[in-house]
């Protein structure tokens, strides 16, 4: 969630809070604090948040992990500068959509769809998405590659070994979307997918089981 302070002038962050409002009749929860260098998350956000812009660039943008229903709510960030009686702020809608299943259920010779999208209220852009394949009893292989490179506004994708010609992006990039269709299942499909986008030094994980079951028998 992004919290930037534009300003022309050389003045250094004192003081960071970020303050969670859910509705009306819930109290007002504190989420994380910075001051003097230290950044403390609060009561359930522990191992949850963390400061993840760069506080000499008037950065106080946070990124919450392991996102939960009650997780939703208006985020409202505060910065104070150094010498500074005003206070800036920023408020964030968060809505937290249903859990797109985990396990997916598949028959061979059909089409599968796994998604893998990093939700995110700061205009970050994919540098990178991977997805990994990890079989029942096969070592790990690489299933589908995307490159962006930024200063050419230009990607590359590429599927591998076995997945070559059989794996689609069909996400959209510019939404932080690195889902892929999967095309003629096999049998030796069935697995672990792990899928990783990276927006410059950050990196969003999601892993999926599939399962693969028999072609259906044909009726005469």
């Amino acid at each position: 969630m992004g919290c930037v302070f534009q300003s022309t002038e050389d003045k250094c962050i004192f003081k960071i809070d970020w303050i969670l409002s859910s509705g009306e009749q819930a109290k007002d929860e504190y989420v994380l604090y910075y001051y003097s260098n230290l950044s403390v998350p609060i009561g359930r956000f522990q191992n949850r948040v963390q400061l993840m812009g760069d506080i000499l660039c008037n950065d106080g943008s946070l990124l919450l992990q392991d996102v939960q229903e009650a997780d939703q709510g208006t985020y409202t960030c505060e910065i104070r500068l150094k010498g500074e009686s005003q206070v800036f702020k920023k408020a964030v809608v968060l809505h937290v959509l249903p859990e797109e299943p985990k396990e997916l259920m598949v028959r061979v010779g059909e089409m599968i769809r796994m998604g893998c999208v990093f939700q995110s209220t700061e205009v970050k852009y994919v540098t990178k998405v991977e997805w990994i394949f990890s079989g029942w009893r096969a070592k790990e292989e690489i299933v589908f590659r995307y490159y962006h490179k930024l200063r050419m506004s230009v990607g590359y994708s590429q599927s591998w070994g076995h997945f070559q010609n059989r794996v689609n992006l069909v996400g959209d990039i510019f939404r932080n979307d690195g889902s892929i269709v999967l095309q003629g299942v096999r049998e030796s499909d069935g697995g672990n997918y792990t899928c990783s986008i990276h927006l410059g030094n950050l990196v969003f994980k999601k892993t999926i089981v599939l399962h693969v079951s028999p072609e259906e028998p044909r009726k005469w």
